[in-house]
């Protein structure tokens, strides 16, 4: 039981340190391709991956749980990503990050209606707060809080979004490969897409493609940040609950600053480690029963 545990606390820090090094990719792409063509183009490649990975088609046995499936696309792969771009379009990206950092939080307060077996605690609300605090520091240390309120209640739906989704895949049904449980979310996630896509009567940017940056980040998305990262945080909720992987979510910022100090050469500031240090803090309180 504690391996299995373990295995799940890896996988989930491992899903959060990919999702982190996204945020570079995806702002990399802004310049040549729209958001909605790189989740179109990210997701197709994963679904892909998936199925090669398990070329099995598995008859579903039921309506509700083939209705199951079509929820977790619609929430965690359509909507969650249409509330995140659009809440980057109206607002700073640091408070996009900062309401982000409610997802833990949102998640506790979820499950603990949802399930049988997750409930809140003082613990989890205190680890919210002192980790909230550290990414507060590290998401302002250049800028000061502005409040947009489109943009900001986009951003909290995201993350109210992506909370309801950790629940529902926690509750996803039994007897399916794992495999199987992720690739019909992204079936029905692109297939929301493709619907979204058709209404904007626009032309897809096929001519971005030739260029490196954007597939090369494509493929990453795709392939890593979507195909591998979805699985592993399937698997990570499955062995340790969607309140103890969400609360991972706290690293997200820490990790992308690292990731601009490798990649984009940016600086780290004390403020930055600081805020670093309390959000482990953070994670290690809430983590505790």
């Amino acid at each position: 039981m504690k391996q299995n545990r373990l295995l799940g606390h890896i996988f989930a820090f491992l899903t959060i340190t990919i999702w982190s090094f996204a945020f570079v990719s995806n702002k990399a792409l802004l310049s040549y391709i729209s958001p909605i063509e790189n989740m179109i183009l990210r997701f197709l490649i994963a679904y892909i991956l998936l199925f090669a990975l398990y070329p099995h088609i598995k008859t579903i046995k039921s309506l509700k749980d083939e209705l199951h499936f079509a929820l977790l696309g619609f929430l965690g792969i359509f909507i969650y990503f249409i509330f995140e771009n659009f809440a980057l379009k109206y607002t700073q990206s640091a408070n996009v990050g900062l309401y982000m950092g409610a997802i833990p939080i949102l998640t506790a307060i979820t499950a603990h209606f949802l399930t049988k077996d997750e409930h809140l605690n003082k613990f989890v609300w205190l680890g919210f707060f002192i980790a909230m605090i550290g990414m507060a520091l590290i998401l302002f240390d250049s800028s000061k809080f502005e409040l947009r309120l489109k943009g900001d209640i986009l951003a909290l739906l995201g993350a109210l979004t992506f909370a309801i989704y950790s629940v529902i895949l926690k509750l996803a049904p039994k007897g399916y490969h794992y495999i199987v449980i992720t690739r019909k979310s992204f079936l029905y996630g692109l297939v929301f897409m493709a619907i979204y896509y058709f209404s904007l009567h626009k032309e897809f940017n096929f001519m971005a493609l030739k260029e490196p940056v954007v597939y090369m980040n494509i493929l990453y998305l795709g392939a890593i940040s979507s195909g591998l990262a979805f699985i592993l945080w399937q698997q990570g909720i499955e062995k340790i609950g969607s309140i103890s992987a969400s609360n991972y979510i706290y690293l997200v910022p820490f990790i992308t600053a690292l990731a601009g100090v490798a990649i984009l050469g940016e600086s780290l500031s004390i403020k930055m480690i600081i805020g670093a240090i309390l959000i482990i803090i953070g994670l290690y309180v809430s983590q505790k029963r």
